[in-house]
């Protein structure tokens, strides 16, 4: 289909009848979406989103939009695991109470609860991620209990 070394542009493509259609144009030996469309050629050889090759006319082409690949930003931990201590990681500050402590860990447990995820299609590293943050949450909280018990 497409060679390996030279990988297709993802393509919003719109026809003089309205038509809109998304998919892959070849680039070919071209340098990118501008090449493929000055090439002095009739037709753009296109493989839509259910993988079928077609042959498109360029006279029957209103206009081709390049569509941008979402970028994943790279996840990363929200506190320092170097410095991390139960309290940074539950937000609070060195005077808090147990009481401030429990509402924090509800709140922090609720937005990483795997359950809220559930049926939703996550990446591996989103996964894992969430699943790192519930478990660091989870053990803040056990070790702030002791500590707020034994000073009580």
């Amino acid at each position: 289909m497409f060679d390996s070394s030279n990988p297709p542009i993802e393509v919003s493509v719109r026809m003089l009848d309205g038509a809109v259609i998304r998919g892959h144009l070849s680039k070919g030996q071209s340098a990118g979406l501008e090449g493929v469309l000055s090439k002095d050629t009739p037709f753009l050889e296109f493989i839509s989103k259910d993988g079928q090759r077609k042959f498109l006319s360029k006279h029957q082409i209103a206009y081709v939009e390049p569509v941008e690949r979402l970028r994943v930003p790279a996840l990363r931990p929200e506190i320092d695991p170097r410095v991390a201590t139960a309290r940074k990681i539950l937000g609070l500050h060195d005077g808090c109470t147990f009481n401030d402590a429990k509402v924090a860990f509800h709140n922090k447990a609720k937005q990483y609860h795997p359950d809220n995820y559930s049926g939703i299609e996550l990446p591996p590293e989103v996964e894992k991620y969430i699943n790192e943050m519930f478990r660091q949450i989870n053990t803040a909280f056990t070790e702030l209990r002791a500590e707020l018990n034994q000073a009580a």
